[in-house]
């Protein structure tokens, strides 16, 4: 059965999917291709009668990434067309909370529209309109050549998609007044640098950070043009020429693609092996980055989210030797906890409301443990889209009891409530109480001090 929804820009057709009203592939913005290609994004053209939104909408161009191990591969189709979104809907008359996802993916994998990350169960069992973003990636959102592209074109993306939500959910049941950006690793990241900008005040009122890797920081902007610059060599483009845009312009998406994976060595082991993320110079190393954040929300009076899984970086690598391990409780503290925890802290410290949590399930057949993204099948209930070695062996009656106890929880938040004390007590300076998420009865611990 069709169902429409009136945006500023004309009426879409999406379908009803288990008493879910659900769109895809709603433009925010002009395809960035031809003359938008490394471009600030535009508003989209108006268009008549009714877009067809029953179809998900493709994922920007790239290649493969490492976490196809443990997650299992993209699948769905890419293109340069990919400025859309996605929403599903308990009720299109309603004023209900909206909860919009940035999803993860080293700022260079990955698709917000993706099934695994489909928001249907999470509107149903929660009763909230969840959002979901498609935006730029890799080369195509972070190219950065001076007097050329200097923008952070992937942040610029996220910022008018949330501009879209302020001006449109209500068509879709949406309250404008109760948003929560949530995100994950590079998405998680980028909530906190959107915080960060002056200039994103009034457009939500609360934010979940999941496993976001603080530890990486920002490019200081003479390191995204050394980035550029190796990027335009390979591509065979004279930095010096007058027409660099047009010249990329005219490059083929592969192109763009192999000129990003052959950024030198050293280059990737200068950046960590992420030489494609926002730039700024006012706050760029890691504790810049969390203090920045922790002040604007504390400034803003935004509620806090935030949390990791008990073995982040076992995604990263499946080697279980005693110096392998050490390396990887090292990553784990540099990249997500010691950052992380100062966030947390300081934002606390400022009078921000926190609630820190950490995963600690795993799957009993999985050599990875309770890693990076491990989270994001209990939080969505999409278990059927997910063909992922990291679940191995997983009991279905078991995960169903935990994906049910995380979609509340992150409900109850999305929905502006407080949590029992007995259950998941604020995060305080004093205390530092989290709440341990693994089908345990006793779900309260205290975190350690990462600081010392």
């Amino acid at each position: 059965m069709n169902q429409t929804a009136q945006t500023k820009y004309g009426a879409v057709r999406g379908y009803i999917q288990d008493g879910i009203v659900k769109f895809h592939g709603i433009p925010y913005a002009k395809p960035p291709v031809g003359d938008l290609r490394f471009r600030l994004p535009q508003p989209p053209e108006p268009w008549e009668g009714e877009l067809d939104a029953t179809r998900r909408g493709s994922v920007c161009p790239q290649y493969t990434s490492d976490l196809d191990k443990p997650m299992g591969p993209v699948t769905l189709p890419r293109d340069e067309n990919c400025l859309t979104l996605a929403v599903s809907t308990p009720d299109l008359d309603g004023c209900l909370p909206v909860a919009v996802w940035l999803h993860g993916g080293a700022n260079c994998y990955c698709g917000g529209d993706l099934p695994w990350y489909d928001g249907a169960s999470l509107a149903r069992s929660e009763n909230v309109v969840e959002v979901n973003i498609n935006f730029r990636l890799g080369p195509f959102g972070f190219l950065c050549v001076k007097g050329v592209q200097e923008e952070n074109l992937c942040i610029e993306d996220q910022m008018l998609a949330l501009r879209w939500v302020r001006e449109n959910i209500r068509s879709f049941g949406g309250d404008p007044d109760r948003v929560t950006l949530f995100g994950q690793s590079a998405g998680g990241n980028a909530i906190a640098h959107i915080l960060s900008r002056e200039d994103s005040e009034g457009l939500f009122r609360q934010i979940v950070l999941q496993s976001a890797s603080l530890g990486r920081g920002n490019h200081l902007r003479a390191d995204a043009f050394e980035v550029g610059s190796a990027v335009l060599r390979d591509l065979g483009i004279d930095e010096g020429a007058p027409d660099v845009l047009r010249q990329l312009q005219e490059k083929t998406v592969d192109e763009l693609l192999r000129a990003a994976e052959d950024i030198p060595a050293e280059l990737k082991a200068k950046h960590q092996g992420m030489c494609f993320k926002p730039v700024m110079d006012a706050w760029h190393t890691p504790e810049q980055t969390a203090l920045r954040a922790a002040s604007m929300a504390a400034a803003r009076k935004i509620r806090v989210m935030t949390g990791f899984t008990r073995e982040e970086t076992h995604a990263f690598s499946t080697a279980r030797d005693p110096e392998a391990l050490n390396n990887l409780r090292i990553g784990q503290y540099l990249r997500y906890d010691i950052p992380g925890q100062l966030f947390a802290r300081k934002a606390a410290e400022l009078g921000c409301e926190v609630w820190k949590y950490e995963f600690d399930w795993s799957a009993p057949e999985s050599i990875y443990d309770a890693c990076h993204c491990l989270e994001l099948p209990f939080l969505f209930g999409n278990f059927d889209a997910w063909d992922a070695p990291f679940l191995a062996g997983g009991k279905p009656e078991e995960m169903d009891k935990l994906k049910d106890t995380l979609q509340a929880a992150w409900g109850c938040f999305f929905r502006g409530e407080t949590p029992a004390e007995t259950v998941w007590p604020k995060y305080e300076p004093d205390s530092w109480q989290i709440r341990i998420f693994d089908n345990i009865q006793d779900p309260v611990g205290t975190e350690p001090d990462y600081s010392v």
